[in-house]
């Protein structure tokens, strides 16, 4: 038998304009993308960024509850599933087609042109290590799995009603990603001052492609983990307002389950970009 929500909770989720201002800038964006439109892909930002700021400012003043939309109302011998679970699920999906085809989409780029004799042939790829970093970006690796232990603890810290311990790991969490975030940039600029890899041009003789597909796989997971890190940020600021309880606290799953899934993309381009 599914278990209501208070009356009117399931109204003022509905009766929110931010959600709907949102997808109004994204939609907005995606034209000025399509139509190469600087303007009008500012403008789509300006609106998802004021939307955006609009809804965490109002749900920061809202205890953390879970919305089941109007599933709740239909009897159901399978666990219910909030909306905003399934929804991250559903968002969490189409990254993993997302991150698939760019890794795929390097890799045969990697395969097809470094092949002598072929008309693609544009010169070897880089070993490991011949110019990029990979004592320090071990050592990230390691400070972003940390990361998600220190959210495993958050997680099981507000499940057993420990708000200090809670406060603790979110901040250690986001601290973490913050770091990682900051070697990326460091790595970032020595490579292109120091090195000289481009996303067109490459040292060593390497192959000019090599550049391209690094920047590519690696600054797309680094905008995820910033985006995690802005999560993380709203959530921290969230505990440490008290806004999370041992029934009520589905935004640090969420968060959770988010940073986790850019932990595990992580380790899998770790091993592909700079390992292999």
């Amino acid at each position: 038998m599914a278990h209501p929500e208070p009356a009117g909770h399931e109204e003022e989720h509905h009766g929110s304009p931010w959600p709907v201002i949102v997808a109004v800038g994204m939609a907005v964006a995606y034209v000025g993308i399509v139509s190469a439109s600087i303007p009008l892909l500012l403008v789509g930002f300006v609106i998802f960024a004021g939307g955006t700021g609009g809804w965490v400012h109002h749900d920061m003043q809202e205890p953390s509850s879970p919305f089941y939309g109007f599933v709740d109302a239909v009897e159901s011998k399978f666990p219910r599933v909030s909306a905003r679970k399934l929804a991250i699920w559903l968002v969490l999906a189409t990254e993993i087609m997302f991150f698939s085809a760019i890794i795929g989409a390097s890799w045969t780029l990697r395969v097809r042109t470094t092949t002598p004799g072929t008309l693609a042939y544009g010169g070897p790829w880089a070993e490991p290590n011949q110019i990029l970093n990979v004592p320090l970006t071990g050592l990230n690796t390691f400070i972003l799995i940390c990361s998600s232990l220190t959210m495993v603890e958050a997680l099981g810290a507000i499940e057993r009603g420990d708000q200090k311990r809670l406060r603790l790991f979110l901040l250690a969490t986001l601290l973490l990603g913050v770091t990682f975030l900051g070697i990326q940039a460091y790595e970032y600029t020595k490579l292109y001052f120091g090195e000289g890899l481009t996303f067109a041009s490459a040292p060593h003789n390497v192959n000019p492609l090599y550049g391209a597909t690094f920047y590519a796989q690696t600054g797309v997971h680094g905008s995820h983990v910033l985006a995690g890190v802005l999560a993380m940020a709203y959530t921290t600021r969230k505990a440490f307002k008290g806004g999370f309880t041992k029934e009520n606290h589905e935004a640090v799953e969420l968060a959770g389950l988010y940073w986790h899934f850019v932990d595990v993309v992580w380790i899998f381009l770790f091993t592909i970009v700079y390992l292999v």
